[in-house]
């Protein structure tokens, strides 16, 4: 029986999962024991799940059994899932990796954490994150680097890549991320995942690390969001994740033909690789195919790298701000001139010496107006998550600062590791939802990723539009060999 479900549900939509709970087909209590076994078995290899919570998952899951279903059992029903590990979670370990924080126990839930408890979520444990939850790889001196199931020598993402791993094994069925550098798209864009970045304010942050654990606010540009292998899954999460408020109106669209879609295609205004641009153009002739109306010209009226200036200052004005940080002359000397232009931004938003909070608010605003003009025409734009696919641990160093002298290749172009934050700020500036789609590959290529960003709190739409490209574009999650 256990190898039945095992081969049938290992990998099931969460959707499907919650039903065969809701009518008693399995309990609770089985289905995470399955997933449990899954993580023993498959988990070593990639190293996703570094905390666990099966004694109490198991209690929890055993009063769902007992209650049986009912509008008591919330919208996930005892599923079982993991959430990151930047969550805080009643007793559990909260520590972002940070070797200061390794003693670290929440005492309380995080906001979204309690709104999946109170759902009906039975959460087991937490994922793997880089330290501080700064990087595009997930490697910290507490949990150790998860590796990706496609390749393992290479880079799962980050921040949220232990989930990306965890969801891509079978070790999950639904995980929560968080996203200010494009956490949680970056991760599922590298591991063949949907995801969803949620507009800011949608979703409750507070109990999120960072900040340090005393410090209860909710950092601009930070937001919430699910990650899954299926498109359904997203709603399922959204809903959970929202049902307490505040609510984003239905999608504009219920059929892919309505939808009114532009794509960012050959005037790119950030570096992307040559395969990353051909998935860009198949998914404009598989839309245009499809029905739907589709223009590769149609733009915000926003300077693309005044936007990414600006999401740079602010990111670190909020993430270094107060802190100590400089470059030496000596370093600099070792720089090239776009990792200076970085140096110059980073030292400004430590010291204070840049443009005030009020300054990037209101350049802020105006590239918001630019995003609600555009999208009163446009229902979504479809364009890169990141740079390239998934490339090889490069653990040169740690911090922001070490960031600075590694470089990256796109085709044969060199480029400053920090660059590959200029996809993912087009939506975070300004606030705005966008959710990951897998792209179609061949045997043997690495998973590729696109996102489609939205209007302002209008994330179902993004969603909707997700739920449809996978049903009939078929852009869906496949597994990663290790498990053919």
């Amino acid at each position: 029986m256990a190898e039945v479900l095992d081969s049938d549900l290992g990998m099931a939509r969460a959707t499907d999962l919650v039903a065969l709970l809701r009518r008693r087909a399995i309990g609770a209590e089985e289905l995470l024991d399955l997933h449990l076994d899954r993580v023993e078995r498959l988990n070593p290899s990639v190293n996703a799940v570094v905390v666990l919570d099966a004694e109490r998952a198991r209690a929890a899951a055993r009063r769902f059994d007992a209650e049986g279903p009912g509008e008591g059992t919330g919208l996930l029903a005892g599923l079982p899932m993991t959430v990151k590990e930047t969550w805080g979670a009643q007793g559990l370990p909260t520590t972002v990796g940070l070797p200061f924080l390794a003693n670290n126990v929440s005492s309380e839930d995080s906001r979204p954490v309690a709104r999946l408890r109170a759902e009906g979520a039975v959460i087991f444990g937490k994922t793997n994150v880089p330290i501080g939850g700064a990087d595009h790889q997930t490697d910290n001196p507490i949990y150790g680097l998860t590796r990706n199931p496609w390749d393992i020598s290479r880079t799962v993402g980050g921040s949220s890549g232990g989930a990306a791993a965890a969801l891509a094994m079978g070790l999950t069925p639904l995980e929560l991320g968080s996203d200010i550098g494009g956490s949680i798209r970056i991760p599922a864009h590298m591991c063949g995942l949907f995801s969803h970045k949620g507009s800011y304010g949608l979703i409750p942050t507070l109990g999120h690390v960072p900040p340090m654990p005393e410090v209860k606010v909710e950092p601009d540009l930070s937001v919430a969001g699910p990650l899954a292998r299926y498109a359904a899954d997203l709603e399922l999460g959204l809903d959970a994740l929202t049902r307490a408020g505040p609510h984003a109106p239905p999608s504009r669209h219920e059929r892919l033909a309505d939808f009114r879609i532009a794509i960012w295609t050959g005037d790119l205004p950030y570096a992307a690789s040559a395969e990353t641009r051909a998935a860009i153009d198949e998914i404009a002739q598989a839309l245009s195919a499809s029905g739907a109306t589709v223009s590769t010209t149609a733009r915000p009226d926003l300077d693309p790298m005044l936007s990414l200036e600006t999401y740079i200052r602010s990111l670190f004005s909020i993430v270094l701000g107060g802190q100590p940080f400089r470059v030496d002359e000596a370093e600099r000397a070792t720089l090239g001139q776009d990792a200076l232009w970085y140096a110059d931004i980073l030292e400004q938003c430590a010291n204070g010496s840049g443009p005030s909070w009020q300054t990037l608010l209101d350049a802020r605003s105006v590239l918001k107006a630019a995003w609600a003009s555009f999208f009163r025409s446009w229902d979504a734009i479809v364009c890169p998550v990141f740079p390239t696919t998934a490339f090889e641990h490069d653990l040169s160093g740690e911090g922001i600062g070490a960031q600075l002298h590694r470089r990256r290749q796109v085709d044969r172009e060199s480029h400053v590791y920090l660059s590959q934050l200029s996809w993912p700020s087009l939506a975070t500036v300004a606030d705005l939802p966008a959710t990951v789609v897998p792209v179609p590959r061949k045997a043997g290529e690495l998973p590729l990723g696109l996102q489609m960003i939205g209007p302002f709190m209008e994330d179902r739409t993004t969603v909707r539009l997700a739920a449809l490209i996978e049903a009939e574009l078929d852009y869906r999650f496949h597994a990663p060999p290790s498990l053919a």
